[in-house]
């Protein structure tokens, strides 16, 4: 039991000021902590990263749709007369992409016009071609030891899968830069970023075979079959959206600091 040093009233548990003469008791207030969603840190990602499709899914889901269909444009005409091309242009797209991804998470307003934000000047695809080849060159490396180099290839994918956020969001760093912090942030991580992915292609994997199954049935096996050539071309369009939300939150979630946008206008 506490007692005010000035008028000698009976004090609160955990009160920072008197509530008869409003002195300060000196007693630091108990602050509760706020309580994290419970279970693994891939299923609170899901949980995130539904909750921000649920602010702007359409607009979200036309910007996503309209950087696959233009990477697929951009690649198909560059990859005819300079091959380069047909690899930096992905690279280009796919950071504006993170880019634009990062802000929907966030719940902020996103435009078309950012799809092209990485492409504003030499300096920009300078340093988002360096950031992004870099990590695929090691990838590649690793990609070559005998037996093992694909094992090897995805983990070192997943360990530098925060470099597209890291050129987003902090403009300080070079290409070797971003992917040492990709590598710090993501150590004890690239199991539930893995998990992420593989949950989401096994469920769909697994989906269309019980429809592929479902659809040998007589009579009605074509009602089936129709079903699983819909559900595959919503998961064509919908797929790329809901996996770069997932991606950005785990940047959020293992580096977590806010920063203004470089790359929007």
């Amino acid at each position: 039991m506490a007692f005010c040093r000035n008028c000698g009233a009976r004090l609160s548990d955990g009160a920072a000021f008197c509530s008869s003469c409003g002195t300060p008791t000196g007693i630091a207030p108990v602050v509760k902590a706020k309580k994290e969603p419970s279970g693994p840190l891939f299923w609170r990602i899901y949980r995130k990263a539904f909750g921000a499709l649920m602010e702007k899914p359409i607009k979200l889901w036309g910007i996503s749709l309209l950087g696959s269909l233009l990477t697929g444009v951009f690649v198909s005409l560059a990859g005819v007369s300079i091959p380069a091309f047909a690899i930096a242009i992905p690279w280009l797209f796919s950071v504006a992409l993170a880019a634009i991804f990062l802000k929907g998470y966030h719940r902020e307003e996103v435009y078309c016009c950012e799809l092209f934000s990485t492409m504003k000047d030499w300096a920009t695809i300078k340093r988002v071609l360096a950031g992004m080849g870099w990590s695929f060159l090691w990838i590649f490396l690793w990609a070559l030891i005998p037996i093992v180099g694909p094992v090897f290839a995805i983990i070192k994918s997943y360990e530098y899968g925060l470099v597209p956020y890291i050129l987003v969001k902090k403009p300080e760093l070079n290409a070797v830069q971003a992917r040492e912090l990709s590598i710090e942030k993501t150590r004890g991580f690239k199991g539930q970023m893995f998990l992420a992915d593989f949950i989401v292609y096994v469920l769909i994997f697994v989906t269309i075979a019980i429809l592929c199954g479902l659809g040998l049935i007589k009579y009605v096996g074509i009602f089936f079959l129709i079903v699983m050539a819909l559900l595959m071309i919503c998961i064509g369009v919908l797929l790329p959206l809901f996996m770069g939300i997932v991606h950005a939150a785990f940047y959020e979630e293992l580096i977590g600091e806010e920063k203004e946008e470089p790359f929007a206008e």
